[in-house]
């Protein structure tokens, strides 16, 4: 009897030291490494749509041929800074983002387009290489990949600049139909839950 259960005793033990070292095993070469690298990619993608923003801010000031400093375009990468210095009067009857509009020619909006697709190439390898556990972050970003795939054959077209403006508004100002001006950056926000 004093046999059988101190196997028992045994069997316990050798199962409890076997699921803890599975437990460390997994750990360690499993959840450490993907952690890092979703912090990595997460990161990157940051980063990647600041610059996204910025060198749209920059062709933006090449529409309204006018010169800029990088303090300007930093600050311009504020929501509510963006929305006031472009909605500014500078003539009669237009304001400074009615002057971008019309000063997007053919080739700026190329350089819109090739940012827009810089940006989607950058959202499409996160999508690929990381599992979003977020199911609201995912669809997301999957809808803005494909929003971003649109894009690739806007032109100056009239029709085209309308898209345009649409959606670089909403993107710089946080412009939403359903909820009209938000002070959160909704696609900053998806990201960081990634």
């Amino acid at each position: 009897m004093l046999w059988s259960s101190t196997s028992s005793i045994q069997i316990v033990f050798d199962i409890s030291v076997g699921v803890i070292v599975s437990l460390f095993i997994y750990v360690l070469v499993i959840w450490i490494p993907d952690q890092r690298k979703r912090s990595r990619i997460r990161r990157n993608l940051t980063y990647q749509y600041d610059a996204f923003k910025e060198a749209c801010v920059q062709i933006f000031f090449s529409a309204l041929k006018q010169p800029y400093d990088s303090e300007l375009v930093g600050r311009l990468k504020d929501r509510s800074f963006f929305r006031q210095y472009f909605k500014e009067q500078v003539s009669g009857d237009q304001n400074r983002w009615d002057v971008v509009l019309n000063g997007l020619n053919k080739s700026l909006v190329k350089e819109l387009v090739l940012e827009l697709e810089i940006l989607r190439t950058e959202v499409n390898y996160a999508l690929t290489v990381i599992d979003i556990d977020d199911q609201e972050s995912f669809a997301f970003l999957k809808q803005l990949t494909q929003i971003l795939y649109r894009s690739r054959n806007w032109t100056n077209d009239y029709d085209d600049i309308k898209e345009l403006s649409r959606f670089m508004w909403s993107v710089h100002t946080g412009w939403s139909w359903a909820q009209g001006y938000t002070e959160k950056d909704i696609i900053a926000e998806m990201i960081s839950k990634i």
